[in-house]
């Protein structure tokens, strides 16, 4: 008695009226919060409390979608009109979302910050969603009191012909087909979030699910609320509410790595300061943390972006010419040389990945990083090295084939070497300080990363890379250590295995990997850190992505990313 008494009563508080007038301050501060937010590129405590309201308020326009869709009369000609923008309103929701997914990626991708199709298109979707849902609240509470639209009278007596009929079922059909593929696809990317990959196919969909699941929670709830409503009447009670708490199940758990950042951020400060001291945020002064993260994670950022960081950039130097290839590097450098900047202009060597037969530099190396470091005062060098030229690439559209060839692991390490040996007689005109450099690359970049900064820190490969080179820090990303033999390239073992390199002096490490990583096993960054224990050596920390897949870096301004990057500053900047 007491549970129909408390659900009758929230039914009386969930209606119409109550949530349009709710949902226009809340559309009207997230507004204001996001032009602010755009305004003033630094850390301030409202954008933690806008970025909660606005998740909040994005949830509270699919309900006001959804209950205008329940009580709207369609029978009459204003009704429904309304009644069709709703659709039209879940339908803008969906690629307005794509379209903040995209347009982030655009912008993290875009060599100059002038570039203004990615920014356009995220602030576009943004204030898109925000002032059509203003526009439906308007209507609401201006008609809230006409007959016409919420009675059950008025009926249109308009008769329509057989051929318009016809064309309405068709394309109605059409939508809930595209809609029931759309839930069960849903339903794909949540299990594949909750339970991690099998197989290389679900490992292309992880990339998306795990670090975009919150923009994704939105789609496919949208897409419920329109297959519901398609089907109301056709269904029983029973089989209605059957599919909507699979499509709230499956919302809910897009958003479970979201709900887990907190215990994910805790845990990543848990073994960074086992590994790098219980006092280093003492080291940092108040001074110079102020030029990092302010907090690990920023939900205004996941939806806005985080804002570009100025720099000066040089684009395609040639450092190697020979082997029928050429290698080319871009540079990152701060603007006024870096004076008073943390990085104080230590060097950090950036290396792609893509499976040793494929990748490149620039767009697929995460440009946004590389600016965001410059601006902090380090010199910033995002190289080539030469690629095995594999059949299974030949639809590789991103690679350039200048550096393709018959090459192994030892060629694309002595190549990196190769550009130690450019660096060093080079540093001058770049500012660099080779007393203080941080190699870092993710997955076959994140093997070759650690290949190269130990060897060069073990002082035994003089013949490949050049000595005076100072490595002060080794930052692989989710490292495909060993899993080159499934490409069919070899090398030498300590040069595939980089854990034969290690030693009690080896320079400190940081490891991002994601738990749900199928490409590179998770093992392999455990038994990197624990050959570094072995070894004496406690300087190596992993911060573990729960439920992150492969490459759950990629959407730079996710919890993913931002947790990382959080830490991944502060270790530079102590080792440096």
């Amino acid at each position: 008695m007491n549970l129909k008494y408390t659900i009758r009563k929230f039914k009386g508080i969930i209606t119409i009226k109550n949530v349009s007038y709710s949902l226009l301050l809340l559309n009207l501060f997230c507004i204001v919060s996001g032009i602010l937010y755009l305004a003033i590129p630094k850390y301030l405590l409202l954008w933690d409390v806008f970025g909660i309201i606005l998740t909040i308020a994005l949830y509270e326009n699919l309900l006001l979608v959804y209950l205008n869709l329940l009580k709207v009369n369609k029978r009459s000609k204003l009704g429904y009109r309304l009644y069709i923008m709703c659709y039209f309103f879940l339908v803008f929701i969906i690629l307005a979302m794509f379209g903040m997914m995209q347009g982030n990626l655009l912008s993290s991708n875009a060599i100059s910050n002038v570039f203004l199709g990615g920014y356009a298109l995220t602030y576009l979707s943004y204030f898109g969603i925000l002032t059509f849902g203003i526009f439906l609240v308007l209507i609401d509470i201006l008609t809230r009191r006409n007959p016409e639209i919420w009675g059950i009278e008025n009926k249109s007596n308009s008769r329509k012909s057989m051929k318009i009929e016809r064309l309405k079922h068709i394309f109605k059909n059409i939508i809930i087909k595209v809609a029931w593929i759309g839930f069960i696809f849903g339903g794909f990317c949540a299990f594949i979030t909750l339970f991690g990959v099998f197989e290389f196919v679900t490992t292309q969909i992880a990339y998306i699910s795990s670090q975009y699941g919150l923009f994704l929670s939105f789609i496919f709830l949208s897409n419920m609320i329109i297959l519901l409503k398609l089907k109301r009447g056709k269904w029983d009670r029973k089989k209605f509410r059957r599919v909507a708490l699979a499509g709230i199940f499956i919302s809910t758990a897009l958003l479970i790595p979201l709900f887990m950042s907190n215990i994910t951020a805790i845990n990543a400060e848990e073994n960074f300061s086992k590994a790098f001291g219980q006092n280093w945020q003492q080291e940092i002064p108040s001074e110079t943390n102020e030029y990092f993260l302010q907090t690990s994670f920023s939900t205004a950022g996941y939806y806005l972006g985080i804002p570009p960081k100025d720099c000066k950039i040089i684009e395609n130097v040639l450092f190697y010419d020979n082997e029928s290839i050429k290698l080319y590097f871009d540079v990152y450098m701060p603007l006024e040389r870096g004076e008073g900047l943390p990085g104080q202009n230590s060097t950090l060597i950036r290396i792609h990945g893509g499976g040793w037969v494929s990748g490149d530099k620039g767009g697929s190396n995460m440009v946004q990083m590389n600016k965001y470091f410059a601006a902090q005062g380090y010199i910033v060098f995002d190289i080539q090295y030469g690629l095995y030229d594999s059949p299974i690439a030949i639809m590789d559209f991103i690679t350039p084939s200048y550096n393709k060839g018959d090459f192994n692991i030892n060629d694309m390490i002595r190549h990196i070497g190769e550009f130690t040996k450019y660096l060093t007689e080079n540093a001058d005109i770049y500012g660099a300080n080779l007393d203080s450099v941080f190699i870092s690359g993710g997955s076959s970049g994140g093997h070759l990363a650690s290949a190269a900064g130990l060897a060069i820190a073990s002082g035994n490969y003089s013949n490949i890379f050049s000595q005076n080179l100072t490595i002060k820090g080794l930052i692989p990303f989710y490292p495909s250590n060993g899993q080159m033999v499934y490409f069919g390239i070899d090398g030498k073992e300590e040069f595939t295995n980089p854990a034969k390199l290690i030693e009690p002096e080896s320079p400190p490490c940081l490891i991002f990997q994601g738990t749900h990583d199928v490409l590179t096993y998770f093992g392999i960054s455990n038994n990197f850190r624990n050959t570094y224990l072995a070894n004496g050596n406690t300087n190596c920390a992993i911060i573990w992505m729960l439920l992150g897949g492969h490459t759950s870096d990629f959407y730079f301004s996710g919890y993913y990313n931002q947790i990382f990057l959080y830490f991944m500053e502060r270790f530079m900047y102590l080792h440096s």
